[in-house]
């Protein structure tokens, strides 16, 4: 198993979730010993299992991380901080995807998900970057975890999104 993966997929459910023990037991239903063992690399999971990894990612996060993990075997220094480079090049596509002003914003609402449950963190808001390619059912996603503040500050003040995107979004998102 990557290494790589594991810090990726690890970074991301403390993004997401209170504990680890609130992901691997609510969306993988596995014991504290075999997500251990998981991490470690000594079982694989499920493939049910394996799907709520990957639905941890959006589509194109998840092409993402698996470019890094790539990396990883060739770079030394991609494969010393995948979480860094997984972020980077996330957050770079993500500005460059809204300053090619094709892309969308907009906050995630509390029912896109299913997987939003008690266990999910509650204090942050997750900024989706989507790209629309005009054709049936292509369209790609970037989600941006953002303290929920930000949220209550833009619709309380009137701004509009995408104009604080170009002009907040490096203080609030740093990798």
């Amino acid at each position: 198993m990557q290494e790589a993966l594991i810090q990726i997929v690890l970074y991301t459910i403390k993004e997401n979730y209170h504990t680890e023990k609130d992901f691997y037991s609510s969306q993988l239903s596995i014991s504290q010993e075999n997500w251990q063992r998981w991490k470690e690399g000594e079982i694989s999971l499920k493939p049910k299992d394996e799907q709520s990894i990957i639905n941890l990612f959006t589509d194109y996060e998840w092409m993402l991380v698996q470019k890094v993990i790539r990396n990883a075997t060739f770079f030394p220094e991609v494969e010393m901080h995948p979480v860094e480079e997984y972020l980077g090049i996330k957050f770079h596509v993500a500005k460059k995807w809204v300053n090619s002003g094709a892309a969308e914003l907009a906050f995630q609402q509390d029912n896109e998900k299913e997987t939003i449950n008690q266990h999910r963190k509650k204090n942050s808001t997750i900024l989706k970057i989507e790209m629309n390619y005009d054709f049936w059912s292509y369209k790609d996603c970037i989600e941006l975890s953002l303290p929920g503040i930000i949220q209550q500050q833009i619709e309380t003040e009137k701004q509009d999104l995408l104009e604080w995107f170009k002009e907040n979004i490096e203080d609030h998102y740093t990798v």
